[in-house]
């Protein structure tokens, strides 16, 4: 796997997971989504962790068959 893809992924990682915690913990965009700001916290949060793991895996994968 190309090196900056792959880093690029956890910087993507850490946007959804920065923003998910924004959303969850703080009152950011408040008027925007008034209703469901904690659970659309929660989702992004749970996204960036799927995200990292099918990443690692594919790391993995590609690492055992010698890409």
């Amino acid at each position: 796997m190309n090196n900056i893809r792959y880093y690029s992924n956890f910087v993507m990682i850490a946007v959804y997971l920065g923003l998910g915690l924004l959303f969850f913990f703080t009152e950011i965009a408040i008027n925007t989504f008034p209703n469901y700001r904690k659970e659309l916290g929660i989702t992004m949060m749970v996204y960036a962790v799927i995200r990292t793991i099918m990443i690692i895996r594919k790391h993995n994968r590609e690492k055992e068959d010698g890409f």
